[in-house]
């Protein structure tokens, strides 16, 4: 069996966005790149203002195609009435009026270039003696995963027009103002998963996508002169949620 290749994985910084709105429009049709929407009702602090860049699918669609957002109606305020989005609607899966809408977590992908990602799983123990002797071990406190992740130094911060950069992603701020945190607790700090998607290139072989969840950087270490911004932080969790599906 082959092993982990850099080239053959993708690496994501994702949000945690979630909601459901219902189209509002009479024939939408194929090739369409806009629709008429209510009743939005979203996880973010603006419950009813569809962010740009949601993700979201179609209830009902039998292609499963995942569309993007980018454009809305109004620009600036809820509720949103319309979203354009890309790619458009495909021929012979066309929703109707009242057909509901799922949105996805926002999501990057994120250039490494000569980085990586490394991870740590982090374990406690307690060894007990008896006179001197050891005698048994007990499990100590939970202990949150260590990952590192280096990736491209292209801009710190989004442009016009161009697209998030991962600093605003894992900061939630700039480009990715409108990100929502992937903590189920809104109180708690902002922070975002990170996803690994492993599509090994020989015939056959399942992928494996690993995801390690509320993750929050410690410390963030730019180089100029080697072009690399590395990310040093911690998940909620002792370890990463790991999963294998066949390739599409």
């Amino acid at each position: 069996m082959a092993r982990i290749e850099l080239r053959h994985a993708t690496i994501r910084i994702k949000d945690g966005l979630a909601g459901t709105a219902t189209i509002n429009e009479a024939t939408p049709a194929a090739g369409d790149t806009d629709l008429d929407i209510d009743t939005v009702v979203l996880n973010s602090d603006d419950t009813d203002l569809v962010p740009i860049g949601a993700r979201f699918t179609i209830d009902g669609s039998t292609g499963g195609t995942v569309h993007t957002v980018t454009a809305r109606t109004p620009a600036g305020a809820g509720p949103t009435t319309n979203i354009e989005f890309t790619p458009a609607i495909p021929t012979g899966d066309v929703p109707t009026m009242g057909d509901g809408i799922t949105f996805l977590p926002q999501q990057i992908d994120v250039k490494v270039g000569d980085g990586n990602l490394t991870y740590t799983e982090n374990k406690e123990y307690e060894y007990e003696l008896d006179r001197g002797s050891l005698d048994t071990v007990r499990e100590g406190d939970e202990v949150p995963m260590d990952v590192n992740l280096d990736f491209v130094y292209e801009f710190v911060t989004t442009g016009t027009g161009e697209s998030i950069t991962p600093v605003d992603a894992i900061k939630g701020k700039g480009g990715a103002a409108e990100w929502v945190s992937s903590s189920a607790d809104p109180c708690e700090p902002f922070a975002v998963d990170i996803e690994v998607e492993h599509v090994p290139p020989c015939g056959g072989a399942q992928l494996e996508r690993t995801i390690f969840p509320d993750f929050r950087p410690d410390t963030l270490e730019f180089d100029l002169d080697e072009a690399t911004i590395s990310a040093t932080g911690r998940c909620n969790a002792i370890e990463p949620t790991v999963s294998r599906e066949d390739q599409s």
